[in-house]
């Protein structure tokens, strides 16, 4: 009995020993582990669950210039990674403190003075009676001094872009950007760097004007000379269309990219006898401010053959992109950087086009927050391509006198009754002297048994012809009908489910989306005679829509007939006759 208590022991005293020999070598591989994966270059922040400083949707730009000959020490590229977090993230908490009006989270980022100034300036702004929203969107830093025990960094931020919006109880009141040079320095304590001092050398405003393109244009490219738009010294008209292939329209045009298509619609409009063509970049199907690199490529390929065929192309951005919150601004300066810059010299751009209809944006965002953008837009554009034409294509004449100043072209869209037109364009001739284009006009000859007010291809062709005999008539720089094809399909994304507005956009084109012309396309050619005569008005009264009236009509009238009938036989029943 005693031997079996003493055996039962010792199996214990093996046991315990086997899970205590297993608990520490747990935690010295762990240790080990760790080590390891310090020694691999991993993030601090990440190996303990730390909140990383940059959150991973920050898209403000920061480089580097080469640092300063004499720097103290060279600072490890591990280091420069968590000061750049550091300091973006200390912008942006003062950003934040701005738009809840008080100092918010301030002192993981700043100590010291800079902590009590930067406070300051928040109380201040907010007891003044303003709510501001501010964002800073590039940063550009030198070093100056990095200490031997790497606990100091001093450094320089030059041409840092500003946003400011300052608005009371009656709306916004001032919205301006402004670029700025601060000295900096930052402490490492506690593991954390923190801004210790920050010193605001100097502070610009941008004017509300965009500088002029080159004045020696590249080869080929088309530049503006007074009112009119000029290509190889020699005036240019654009005679033009905008372009969807038939089976992909919108986003899917991009999804679905196939040069094979491209390359037989790019024939088309050439024996269109056209010139130029407008397409869109969706932003979020380019992959917003991180572009995916198969877009751009499927974008620089498309232009590559819009050269070949001798066609211009206006490039239409950010279409779909309709979120201004000044704090997203970021997102839109790198989706520039990473389109426009790399193709700032391809000769088959006519123009960059900002926005596609921002004056429809008004409804849900302040006219002010979208003029904004729209102006800090235009300025980046013109800094990563000082040679292409910049232009915004507005929903409706009398918005296209808005920032007039931001544009090289002044471009804007119409789907009134042509009688009208020219009255538009004097009214906005007035107020400019740069080159006016009109980008999107056309009408769709949807007819449906059961919508009224569908067109015939007949109407179309009228329409279209009016419209061009007012552009011929003025000194306007061009045209654009919207669009080549009928689509085989709209997308639901863009025009929700109701067949009302989702089919009259699928038969707008010139073209049928097989390709065969409609009357229209005879007509946007330069040389066209424009002999499309009107229908008669009794025309409308045989469209499908009233042929299902007469049909109702007829059917009502046949059963109230029979139905009479009925009722005077069973009357006559109860009378006995």
């Amino acid at each position: 009995m005693s031997i079996s208590k003493h055996r039962l022991k010792l199996l214990l005293w093996l046991i315990l020993s086997l899970v205590f020999g297993g608990i520490v070598y747990a935690v010295v591989a762990g240790v080990a582990a760790l080590a390891a994966y310090f020694q691999q270059g991993a993030d601090p922040a990440q190996a303990l669950n730390i909140v990383p400083n940059k959150p991973p949707d920050l898209y403000v730009k920061l480089v580097w210039k080469p640092d300063d000959p004499d720097t103290g020490r060279e600072m490890e590229p591990l280091t420069r990674r968590l000061i750049e977090g550091a300091y973006l993230r200390a912008w942006l908490q003062w950003n934040i403190s701005h738009l809840r009006g008080q100092p918010y989270g301030l002192r993981t980022y700043f100590v010291g003075p800079t902590l009590d100034n930067v406070s300051e300036t928040v109380r201040r702004v907010a007891n003044d009676g303003w709510h501001m929203t501010q964002v800073d969107t590039e940063h550009t830093l030198t070093l100056h001094f990095y200490s031997a025990d790497g606990s100091i960094a001093s450094f320089t931020d030059e041409n840092i872009n500003i946003v400011q919006i300052l608005e009371d109880e009656a709306g916004i009141q001032r919205l301006h950007e402004m670029t700025a040079t601060y000295d900096v320095v930052m402490f490492l304590e506690d593991g954390n760097w923190r801004v210790r001092a920050w010193e605001r050398r100097q502070a610009r405003l941008l004017p509300n004007r965009l500088d002029p393109p080159h004045t020696d244009p590249l080869p080929g490219m088309v530049y503006a000379e007074g009112n009119r738009l000029m290509h190889d010294g020699k005036p240019f008209t654009v005679a033009g269309v905008n372009y969807y292939p038939a089976d992909a329209p919108w986003s899917e045009f991009w999804t679905n990219y196939d040069a094979a298509t491209v390359e037989t619609d790019l024939l088309r409009i050439e024996d269109l006898g056209l010139n130029t063509l407008r397409i869109f970049i969706p932003f979020e199907t380019f992959g917003g401010p991180t572009v995916d690199p198969l877009m751009r490529a499927r974008l620089r390929d498309f232009l590559d053959r819009a050269e070949a065929h001798g066609l211009k192309v206006i490039v239409t951005l950010f279409d779909f992109r309709n979120d201004y919150a000044p704090l997203l601004w970021p997102h839109a300066d790198r989706h520039l950087d990473a389109i426009v810059e790399p193709l700032s010299r391809h000769p088959a751009i006519l123009a960059w086009d900002i926005k596609n209809e921002p004056d429809l944006d008004y409804e849900g965002t302040d006219p002010a927050i979208v003029n904004g953008w729209l102006t800090h837009v235009a300025r980046r554009l013109r800094r990563l391509d000082p040679h292409h034409l910049i232009t915004i294509g507005w929903a409706h004449a009398e918005n296209a006198d808005q920032l007039l100043d931001m544009v090289d072209v002044v471009s804007f869209h119409f789907y009134e009754d042509p009688a009208t037109l020219p009255d538009a364009y004097a009214a906005l001739h007035q107020r400019t002297t740069k080159p006016i284009l009109l980008t999107e006009f056309g009408l769709s000859t949807w007819n449906s048994a059961f919508f009224p007010n569908g067109h015939t291809e007949a109407e179309q062709a009228a329409y279209i012809a009016d419209v061009l005999r007012g552009v011929y008539a003025s000194d306007m720089s061009g045209f654009l009908v919207w669009t080549l094809y009928d689509f085989e399909h709209v997308p639901r994304s863009v025009f929700g489910w109701q067949p009302w507005r989702r089919f009259p956009q699928a038969h707008m084109g010139i073209l049928h989306s097989d390709g065969t012309p409609k009357p229209a396309a005879a007509l946007v050619r330069p040389d066209a005679a424009l002999d499309a005569p009107a229908p008669t008005p009794w025309a409308r009264f045989f469209k499908p829509f009233w042929r299902s009236v007469y049909v109702v009509v007829v059917v009502g009238l046949f059963l109230l007939w029979r139905g009479a009938r009925w009722w005077k036989r069973r009357r006559q029943r109860r009378m006995g006759l």
